[in-house]
């Protein structure tokens, strides 16, 4: 009888694929609305708190975009802790202290200091929310399913966006109130000179942010 040799049969192999290496349909609640103003508004809103103009790249939260952008954001919230503490401590010493020549800028004067003291609030404010969401943000992008992002309703879309902007927000206040604050104290100086950088360095501020909406306007247009 001829020997028949018993074929080896090699197991197929399988491998696991990721649910989130794909990317996947986001819900309404992340889409800008169809209203023109609440559509700016939600795009402005997503540049603050994710710089982005949209959601798109939380399609996929297991790739290495996604990576990348939580490292940026991490990055972002440790420099904005850092530029508040900054403001924090301007505004402690202008509260705190007597300013060594009066005339020429008396930012002890009631409206001076009024504006000083909701910098002080705003900049503190920045601290605690910005060191709450980066511990909070890090701890959960590194150690929990960020896939549950997807599910969430347009309420909770919000509600996190605007807890990831709260320390960018506040940090916005405290730094314009303090050039306000710095304006008055200088503005009612005595010495002409010191006018004359104050009104210069006001219109060097207000041409800034006259460029910033320009720039915002026009980068990534279509």
């Amino acid at each position: 009888m001829p020997a028949f040799k018993a074929a080896r049969v090699i197991p197929a192999m399988t491998t696991s694929i990721p649910v989130n290496s794909y990317p996947q349909v986001l819900g309404n609640g992340y889409q800008a609305p169809n209203n023109p103003i609440l559509r700016l508004a939600f795009k402005i809103l997503c540049v603050i708190a994710v710089s982005r103009e949209s959601l798109d790249h939380w399609k996929n939260t297991g790739s290495k975009e996604w990576k990348d952008h939580v490292s940026i954001m991490v990055n972002r919230f440790e420099n904005t802790n850092i530029t508040a503490g900054l403001v924090l401590a301007t505004t402690t010493l202008f509260l705190s202290s007597v300013p060594p020549i009066k005339h020429l800028m008396a930012y002890n004067s009631s409206i001076s200091y009024i504006f000083a003291m909701v910098s002080f609030g705003a900049a503190l404010l920045s601290v605690i929310s910005g060191s709450a969401v980066l511990v909070i943000y890090e701890t959960s992008t590194a150690h929990k399913d960020m896939d549950s992002l997807k599910r969430m309703q347009r309420h909770q879309v919000i509600a996190l966006l605007l807890w990831l902007a709260y320390p960018s927000v506040c940090l916005s206040i405290a730094t314009c109130f303090l050039f306000v604050s710095t304006f008055i104290a200088c503005f009612w100086s005595d010495n002409s000179v010191v006018i004359v950088i104050t009104i210069l360095a006001c219109l060097a501020f207000l041409s800034n942010r006259g460029l910033t909406l320009y720039v915002f306007s026009v980068v990534g247009e279509k």
